[in-house]
């Protein structure tokens, strides 16, 4: 549900704001006549691929089943339908010439071997569903109609059979009928005409519920993309062009550039000197499963545990791509601080694959504080109109025995107005460890 919520936001902030969303990445009112309408370039493709599905890294639980009673992936099979559609305004196409974003729907064939050397049926993984939003854009103009383009992938995938006591010997893959998906690709775009073109390349790509349900060791893909790509109002570009031929090179260039001799007085120089660092705070919360490796054995705790935190960030802007800095992290973790028990089991046997779950509270539930950890992480920040994509390294310098270490997120901050982003992100413990979600609101002073 927590999928479906975050996904139904992210598409519809697409759909809603995308024209106007474009234009607060431009942190200067230009002067360019602002009659002058510059239309947006639709288009529709089809993408189809094959991947090979890899072993995910199984969690200390999980280990414990036996290799006999698990099933094994081994490959899937996207296709999707996808719409998405490019800016012709000026003030954008002069930074991110070529970029595109869209929503897409598409289905999912895995497949893979039972137990028992039979092929996976649909009652054991099911034909999942995806939805979700892409960006991309050229890395390598190679030509003027072929190009090295970058994507990125984020959504949900319904559908799925999830692990239950009934189909336990089947799936222990997937522990949720939701789960979040994650996709980098790499493509080359050819051009064939105003309204054709073709596009191949490679992609990599992750399934996980976020830590919300057990089990949860991810599903992880790679291979190749195929597509075919039409554009369905090939005038607008020809509109656009022509229109931003009509411009004052000069007026748009002093509108866009940063370059100190475009800066008419030194008053202007110091104003663009003090807003090249942003200041953004972010607030996040969700609810995750916890694993205690406090005794002899890890043991599934029972329950959700809730999650939130806050973040402030100095960010420097480098150019209009990118932006760097660190981060003062917060996070407080209802399942962190559990006293060390002792002479805790598990028992995951063949006929039992149900694991152990702690039958009363842990005693002496920690006070407040005693969940709660400050981090430090540096970051760093690809902006591109209405998303950005933040990643950050950090460490604790403060944690309950748990969540001591380092941590990781990834976070798509789509942005709803100049200033306000949605903040959807995963975070990890010291690489490997699942942590949980990070759904929220953030500002960008």
């Amino acid at each position: 549900m927590r999928s479906l919520i975050t996904i139904i936001f992210l598409i519809g902030a697409l759909l809603s704001k995308g024209a106007s969303i474009g234009n607060s990445f431009i942190e200067k009112e230009s002067s360019i006549e602002k009659e002058k309408a510059f239309p947006l370039i639709h288009r529709l493709s089809v993408i189809s691929g094959f991947d090979y599905v890899a072993s995910s890294v199984d969690d200390d639980i999980r280990e414990q089943i036996p290799a006999s009673d698990k099933i094994y992936l081994h490959s899937a099979a996207p296709v999707s339908l996808r719409y998405s559609f490019s800016f012709t305004d000026p003030e954008i196409r002069n930074f991110y010439k070529g970029g595109y974003q869209g929503v897409s729907v598409g289905v999912l064939n895995i497949g893979g071997l039972e137990p028992d050397g039979g092929s996976i049926a649909k009652r054991n993984i099911g034909y999942p569903v995806m939805a979700y939003i892409f960006q991309g854009g050229p890395v390598w103009q190679i030509r003027n109609n072929l190009s090295l383009d970058y994507e990125w992938n984020f959504g949900a995938a319904f559908g799925w059979k999830p692990y239950s006591v009934e189909n336990k010997n089947f799936n222990l893959t997937v522990g949720s009928r939701i789960n979040a998906y994650l996709n980098l690709n790499f493509n080359l775009r050819w051009e064939l005409s105003e309204c054709l073109g073709l596009m191949a390349g490679i992609g990599i790509s992750h399934f996980s519920n976020g830590n919300t349900s057990f089990p949860n060791p991810g599903i992880n893909s790679f291979g190749i993309r195929v597509g075919i790509l039409y554009t369905l109002n090939p005038n607008n570009r020809r509109i656009g062009e022509i229109r931003f031929n009509d411009i004052d090179q000069t007026t748009l260039i002093s509108a866009t550039d940063d370059s100190e001799e475009n800066k008419p007085d030194n008053k202007m120089g110091k104003d663009e000197k003090r807003h090249r660092i942003e200041y953004n705070i972010s607030f996040w919360g969700s609810t995750r499963k916890r694993v205690y490796r406090g005794g002899d054995q890890p043991v599934l705790l029972e329950g959700h545990f809730a999650c939130a935190g806050v973040s402030f960030a100095p960010l420097v802007r480098l150019n209009k791509w990118w932006r760097v800095g660190v981060s003062l992290d917060l996070q407080y973790d209802h399942s962190a601080g559990m006293p060390k028990l002792k002479h805790e089991t598990t028992n995951l046997s063949s006929s039992n694959l149900e694991p152990t779950i702690s039958e009363s509270p842990l005693p002496g539930h920690p006070s407040f504080w005693r969940q709660t950890s400050v981090g430090l992480s540096a970051h760093g920040e690809l902006q591109m109109p209405i998303f950005a994509v933040n990643v950050g390294i950090g460490y604790n310098l403060v944690a309950p025995w748990e969540n001591r270490g380092s941590y990781q997120n990834i976070t798509l901050k789509t942005y709803l107005c100049s200033r306000l982003y949605l903040n959807v992100g995963y975070q990890l413990r010291n690489f490997q460890q699942q942590s949980s979600l990070m759904l929220g609101l953030g500002v960008t002073l």
